[in-house]
């Protein structure tokens, strides 16, 4: 074929070059080989899970939904509303209203108690700075995952809430897992 200006000259080839699927192919092999023997066997036995009758089980230090804790002898709350916990939080999303404590009314063994607690946890990041934060132990963080609604309102827990037990609890992985 010869050019010339003013042509337009354009080459179809209609078949792969020999070889070149093959090639591909064993390409891919290898990769799948080498990631084989980069990150060991697939673990055998059964993998899929009926999750609303099986719960999969987490790690110890999983950080899950918040539970706010009360004296064990006494009754009272632990929270004494220092709001260090709503410093602490990088999401800003702790709400901590003190109030004083009367000895009329004792919430808390402090001179102050927490008269409301809020945790909005549509925005939480669960990096478990509050529990760090806090001084006397009062808030923590479970292993219960199951937190979704079809409401943001919903999504934030009052301190009512968080004195609350959870309803079922998650089961923990053993040491060995």
């Amino acid at each position: 074929m010869t050019w010339s200006p003013g042509e337009h000259m354009i080459e179809v080839r209609r078949t792969p070059a020999p070889g070149a699927a093959r090639g591909a192919w064993r390409a891919f092999r290898e990769t799948l080989r080498g990631m084989r023997t980069t990150f060991g066997r697939i673990p055998e036995g059964p993998v899929t899970v009926q999750y609303p009758e099986e719960k999969v089980p987490v790690y110890p230090r999983f950080r899950g939904r918040h539970k706010l804790h009360r004296f064990e002898d006494t009754g009272l709350e632990k929270c004494v509303g220092c709001s260090l916990c709503a410093a602490a939080c990088p999401a800003d999303c702790i709400r901590v209203v003190a109030a004083e404590n009367t000895p009329a009314n004792r919430v808390s063994a402090g001179e102050r108690y927490a008269a409301v607690y809020e945790i909005n946890l549509s925005r939480c990041i669960f990096c478990g700075y509050c529990e760090l934060a806090c001084p006397f132990d009062a808030i923590t963080m479970g292993h219960d995952y199951e937190l979704s609604d079809h409401d943001r309102s919903d999504l934030i827990f009052t301190k009512e809430m968080l004195l609350a037990e959870p309803l079922e609890r998650t089961p923990l992985r053993a040491e060995d897992e």
